[in-house]
């Protein structure tokens, strides 16, 4: 059974609204578990059903929906429709839409909905607004094909096309605002802004989304992931991955101070022949970023911060990373595999890879926090260099870089937190590690604590790693 049949099955019951009719939802005819799936399921769907828990009814006590078995997702998306216009109470409506949309979401292919030579589109928003969608598929024509709001604030459109559609979309307001869908999967950015993609292109990178991801968050609050797939990247055999931190400031050219322009980076670098094929996964931050960041606590301005770090690096290797190596034609082995994040971002990166050293065979910090526990705790925490000293992550090859200087002198002074680097980097030559074997140490003097500087010295420390 569908997540969002289940879902509206107990509503409607909880409403009242069950009857001797047939239903949008189905017959309820076959007793059966609602737990099984069915063949039509798609690969990655959850099947949970906690978003009923609040009814009386739950959907194991529901015979399953007696689907058709040819039905497809704009099927789908045609029967929600009914079902919320027949659905008198606005917070049921939301909940079976949000059942909806985390469904699709998560499943094969994600929003646009394609089936066969039909686009199916989806979007929430305020009531009564005129909206279309256009695209590659009918040259940009806006208001050729209008949504229809089917519940207030619901809008949807299925679109009978000649061929298989392919390329660029956007919605548009009022036949003149053109407007990227937030629910597509595949998007990217041009001279326009945001667009969105229906599926991949031969020889075109792009950026999948997956939001409010969960899996084994434990405590954790869920965050949305981002990842950067190069151009027929999915068409390739497994490719390296990287794991980057602060999601938020590395992809969208509007992101804070310009973003760290990940993929304009690596597109230009892979094309150009100066690095391999790689897939970047950006996970981002949340306002516990200096809570989940860091592996103990500090005191910053009276206020003590930190050491959730065992958490954030645990929800990263048992939910995301399995999660894109079920998804996305990554290597396992850890040569193949790197952690990489700036300031709090590169401190965690080296705690991750500490803490994970059977998982990540790259692991870099830029101007990463490594004076961490000792900034104003009375004693002191132990800092990330003492971590290293007590069990360093051995084989692995770690990349080290700061701006700034020295300042009044090290410790206590410098900028960027180049004393932090440049005492973590002695401290890995004393274990063993070999400069431009196994350690990678930069320092651009003066360069200040902010994305442009960290973009700029991106193609450097992923050359070190994975060169083309």
């Amino acid at each position: 059974m569908r997540t969002w049949i289940a879902v509206g099955s107990v509503l409607l019951l909880g409403l009242g609204c069950a009857t001797a009719e047939p239903s949008p939802l189905g017959s309820a005819s076959g007793m059966g578990s609602a737990s099984g799936t069915e063949s039509g399921d798609e690969p990655g769907t959850d099947t949970d059903t906690s978003a009923s828990d609040e009814t009386e009814a739950g959907p194991a006590d529901l015979p399953p929906a007696d689907l058709p078995p040819e039905l497809d997702g704009c099927d789908e998306l045609e029967q929600l429709a009914q079902v919320l216009a027949s659905t008198p109470d606005p917070d049921a409506q939301q909940q079976l839409a949000d059942a909806f949309v985390r469904e699709v979401t998560y499943g094969a292919g994600g929003f646009p909905i394609v089936a066969d030579t039909r686009l199916c589109v989806l979007h929430q928003g305020a009531q009564a607004q005129p909206l279309s969608v256009a695209g590659d598929f009918d040259d940009w024509q806006a208001g050729a094909h209008p949504l229809v709001e089917a519940a207030p604030g619901f809008y949807y459109a299925v679109i009978d096309l000649p061929a298989p559609p392919t390329g660029l979309y956007k919605l548009v307001h009022d036949q003149t605002d053109f407007f990227a869908d937030p629910l597509a999967r595949r998007f990217g950015w041009d001279q326009f802004g945001e667009y969105s993609q229906i599926n991949a292109i031969s020889g075109r990178s792009h950026h999948e989304r997956w939001p409010d991801f969960d899996q084994a968050v434990g405590a954790l609050e869920p965050r949305d992931l981002t990842v950067w797939i190069p151009a027929d990247g999915l068409d390739a055999a497994a490719l390296p991955v990287l794991y980057m931190h602060d999601g938020q400031n590395l992809f969208a050219p509007d992101a804070l101070f310009g973003g760290w322009q990940v993929s304009v980076t690596l597109d230009e670098a892979i094309s150009g022949g100066q690095l391999s094929p790689v897939i970047v996964v950006g996970i981002d931050n949340t306002a516990a970023r200096f809570d989940e960041y860091t592996q103990v606590t500090d005191v910053i301005d009276g206020m003590t911060f930190g050491g959730r770090a065992d958490e954030y690096a645990d929800f990263v290797v048992d939910g995301i990373v399995p999660f894109i190596e079920d998804r996305y034609p990554v290597a396992s082995d850890p040569g193949s595999v790197g952690v990489l994040g700036s300031s709090l971002g590169g401190l965690v990166s080296l705690y991750v890879g500490l803490r994970h050293p059977d998982v990540f065979g790259q692991i870099g910090s830029m101007s990463g926090t490594i004076s961490w526990g000792s900034i104003g705790a009375e004693p002191a925490n132990p800092t990330i260099v003492s971590e290293y000293l007590n069990g360093a992550p051995v084989g692995a090859r770690i990349y080290l870089d700061s701006g700034g200087s020295e300042g009044a002198g090290c410790p206590g002074g410098g900028s960027d937190n180049y004393c932090g680097t440049v005492e973590l980097a002695e401290v890995l030559r004393g274990l063993g590690w070999v400069d431009e074997q196994d350690l990678f140490y930069r320092w651009e003097p003066g360069a200040p604590h902010n994305e442009v500087a960290w973009a700029n010295r991106l193609l450097g420390a992923l050359g070190d790693w994975f060169p083309g």
